[in-house]
């Protein structure tokens, strides 16, 4: 009894007897588990990337495994011995491979993005029905004087099989780690697999002789031996996959390279900024060292300097200064008089009030702290420098040393002279008494345009409730001043 489903006929007749050649069964199986191998290693190298290369080498484990299930398939079906010629139809034999590669393609982009066990079971499915189509349509590419049909029994189980196995090697491309036994292992069960659903389905193979589709000119296939031509298969294969083998090493030795490079680059940024914050450091201690060299000639208190650099501080991030500058100018504003250590005592501790000539010597401070500043090629250093040669310059140009005027004047020399005139103003000193907060708010706004920069002068009174605040904080006494290590930096 015979059906024909689908176009394909089952019957549970017998037909012609056969077997298959030991050497090509042999070799069919290599072919299995090299392209298995391949395979997985290619899939390990698509799961670890992204992108571009990730699609690359989705294509090519595709390739890989597709290609070399049907490589096998082909020469377990030139392995076949049978009484009768037989030729293929190299169209059928073609779309057969293709089916074969696309369907793998298509199980692994699925499992791309998802590797649940429900995503694996349905990729696993769609494969293997693509590898039993691909089978059994190269079954029928075969051209030989017979009927071909099918156990039923037997030809469901080879699809079931297919369908475990693409499952199972899916599953593994997904393991799969970096250890050669891992791949070898896997490759060997996936071969094992492949080979079984092929086989399975030639037991359910039945060759019904049939005479009227015997041509007339004779054999259909007495030109080239099934040995050359699976030996041409397998040996065209076999360079494909060492070529691909060949370019998964190269690329694994690359990245592990890259990987290496790239840890060696951390390390080195590490030790960097290890660097850089020492040096950080070593600028900020040298600047509170100075500091303190400076209160031991300056008649200021170093709560003055404390005030004046918060003040400066809290005015920069105000005015939408860079936090890191506001910060460089908190550790750096400290400076701005450190020049004084070059003014005589008679000058710079004197009680009263300066004549001509000593003030032409009391303004030789910003020249002085400039360069004993200026020149170390350190941030800090330089920027207090910068600070300590500026902050007397006033926006219309009549200030010193140099006359600078507007935007000439280095923005750090502007926060600076605004910040230490209006704590100056507020602080008794020897000479005189601290000016009331009217008198003094009434003179930044007299001076702005003319000492001070007029848009620092509006942000500043803006904030004028901040900047008693931080005065607050930091109030003189008679005993040790607070230095700026001291200080609040989160001001």
């Amino acid at each position: 009894m015979s059906i024909e489903l689908a176009g394909l006929c089952f019957t549970s007749a017998s037909g012609l007897p056969f077997s298959h050649d030991h050497w090509l069964v042999a070799l069919s199986y290599a072919v299995a588990a090299f392209a298995s191998y391949s395979a997985l290693d290619m899939a390990e190298r698509m799961h670890r990337t992204a992108g571009i290369a990730r699609i690359m080498w989705q294509g090519c484990a595709a390739a890989a495994l597709g290609g070399g299930i049907w490589a096998m398939h082909f020469i377990a079906m030139l392995a076949l011995t049978i009484d009768t010629p037989v030729a293929y139809d190299p169209v059928k034999t073609l779309l057969s491979l293709v089916t074969s590669v696309s369907f793998v393609a298509i199980g692994f982009r699925i499992i791309q993005g998802r590797r649940s066990p429900a995503a694996i079971a349905a990729a696993g499915s769609i494969v293997g029905l693509g590898v039993a189509a691909m089978h059994y349509l190269g079954m029928a590419a075969m051209v030989l004087p017979a009927r071909i049909a099918y156990q039923p029994g037997l030809w469901s189980l080879s699809v079931a099989i297919a369908m475990a196995a693409a499952t199972a090697g899916l599953w593994l491309s997904t393991r799969i780690h970096h250890r050669l036994r891992d791949r070898v292992l896997a490759a060997l069960v996936m071969a094992v697999a492949v080979c079984g659903m092929h086989y399975t389905g030639m037991a359910a193979l039945v060759v019904q002789v049939d005479p009227m589709l015997m041509p007339a000119d004779g054999p259909l296939a007495d030109g080239v031996s099934s040995g050359p031509l699976a030996a041409a298969v397998a040996i065209g294969t076999f360079g494909l996959l060492l070529l691909a083998l060949v370019s998964t090493a190269a690329d694994r030795r690359i990245s592990a390279a890259a990987a290496r490079e790239a840890a060696a680059l951390r390390i080195a940024n590490m030790e960097l900024q290890a660097a850089r914050l020492q040096l950080e450091a070593t600028q900020r201690e040298i600047i509170r060292r100075l500091c303190s060299a400076g209160e031991f000639r300056d008649n200021e208190t170093g709560q003055h300097v404390a005030r004046m650099a918060q003040i400066a501080h809290h005015l920069a991030l105000s005015a939408g200064c860079a936090p890191g500058f506001a910060a460089q100018l908190l550790e750096a504003a400290p400076l701005h008089d450190i020049g004084k250590i070059g003014i005589p005592d008679h000058v710079l501790l004197k009680a009263g009030r300066l004549d001509a000539q000593e003030w032409v010597t009391m303004r030789q401070h910003a020249v002085i702290g400039q360069r004993l500043l200026g020149g170390s090629g350190l941030p800090l250093l330089d920027l207090a420098a910068e600070i300590a040669g500026t902050h007397h310059e006033k926006w219309d140009g009549t200030g010193y040393p140099a006359g600078l005027s507007g935007t000439d004047i280095p923005l750090s020399g502007r926060i600076v002279a605004i910040a230490d005139v209006f704590d100056a103003l507020l602080s008794a000193r020897p000479y005189k008494e601290p000016w009331p907060l009217e008198a003094v708010v009434a003179h930044m706004r007299e001076q702005a345009g003319r000492h001070f920069d007029p848009d620092l002068v509006t942000v500043f009174l803006d904030r004028l409730d901040a900047m008693l605040e931080i005065r607050s904080r930091f109030v003189d006494a008679g005993t040790t001043p607070q230095l700026l290590s001291q200080s609040d930096a989160a001001e």
